[in-house]
């Protein structure tokens, strides 16, 4: 069994359908989708109906949430995000916006489980970004493999050790490079596979990760697509060009 972890798409029809070239190539038995299908980006419908054609399992995020809900009086600033979700609540319409609405905020099958901010009140959409994050993402949830999206930034969180006392629990957190990583039986892993629409960690190609249970590895996969044509359909579509801009940073 081979798993292709996908998160953070925001509406990058380029980068995903490049992403998904790239992992029919390499194979996988199953598609898990970790939220963010929407946002940012100028194709929120095409990639919202590509992802729910080719994923076995999808999460919302809190973009998908954003857009999907009725906006509030605190909706009506400016900011290339929030102009972000208004364009894109008007270009979905309702009956997609109750797609996004209806998606689960975790899934969990076995020993994988899947949530889009942390296992921590996935609802708020905390942030794991360190190993103190990681923590308490690995306390709220038992799980051997927690998949997570959210950051953008690739990363690779392990649990070596979870000792119990009678005043409380102590764990070790080591975090690892997250390229190809062997996976212990022994230890717990948080796994972020970046972002397949708008990476963040400096490296502007997408980002997904493939995850072998039976090989017990995980490995980060980085895939070129044309950045121009989806930064030109973000400035004609009005949207700030801070967001077409950022593509080609990886920022």
């Amino acid at each position: 069994m081979r798993y292709a972890i996908l998160s953070d798409v925001h509406a990058n029809l380029e980068a995903l359908t490049a992403v998904v070239a790239d992992l029919e190539r390499r194979g996988a038995d199953r598609i898990l989708f970790l939220g963010d299908a929407v946002g940012y980006g100028a194709d929120p419908l095409s990639c919202l109906d590509l992802i729910e054609s080719r994923a076995d399992v999808q999460i919302a995020g809190n973009h998908d949430q954003m857009t999907a809900t009725v906006p509030n009086e605190d909706d009506k600033g400016g900011g290339g995000e929030r102009a972000s979700i208004r364009w894109t609540r008007g270009r979905l319409g309702g009956e997609a916006r109750q797609r996004l609405l209806a998606l689960d905020l975790e899934w969990t099958e076995g020993d994988l489980h899947c949530v889009h901010g942390s296992p921590f009140s996935p609802e708020t959409w905390h942030y794991i970004l360190n190993e103190k994050d990681a923590e308490t993402g690995f306390a709220a949830n038992g799980a051997r493999i927690i998949f997570v999206g959210h950051t953008h930034l690739p990363a690779v969180f392990a649990e070596t050790e979870c000792r119990r006392f009678f005043w409380g629990v102590s764990r070790k957190i080591r975090q690892m490079e997250p390229k190809t990583v062997s996976l212990s039986m022994r230890y717990r892993y948080i796994i972020n596979p970046g972002s397949v629409g708008q990476p963040r960690d400096g490296d502007p190609r997408a980002a997904y990760g493939i995850y072998c249970p039976e090989e017990k590895h995980f490995s980060l996969c980085r895939v070129p697509y044309d950045i121009e044509q989806a930064a030109q359909k973000i400035r004609s579509a009005g949207l700030s060009h801070d967001l077409a801009q950022r593509l080609f940073l990886g920022k």
